[in-house]
């Protein structure tokens, strides 16, 4: 109980702090940086801010688990690219 009322303190901070940035440089580099599929072309911030939110109030309450993650991830990338460029090699092209 006490670790999902941190995590939901965690997460209305981080939902506020992100929504009040939105206007100035989040905003701003969300729209920079993003693909042009990713945009919606409305007001991106109700998906941004509490993605972001979450994201922030899991790697504070449960910090290992998060670096866990990350870590099997890019494992998961790096041995998919990996097998894509070995797959390739033996195929042969016309």
């Amino acid at each position: 109980m006490t670790v999902t009322l941190i995590w939901l303190i965690a997460f209305a901070v981080i939902l506020l702090l992100t929504v009040r940035s939105w206007s100035g440089g989040l905003g701003t580099f969300f729209e920079q940086k993003m693909p042009s599929l990713l945009v919606s072309g409305g007001d991106d911030r109700w998906v941004w801010c509490p993605a972001i939110a979450v994201l922030g109030a899991t790697a504070l309450v449960r910090p290992v688990d998060m670096l866990f993650t990350v870590i099997l991830l890019a494992l998961i990338v790096w041995l998919g690219k990996s097998l894509v460029g070995w797959v390739m090699n033996r195929v042969k092209m016309h």
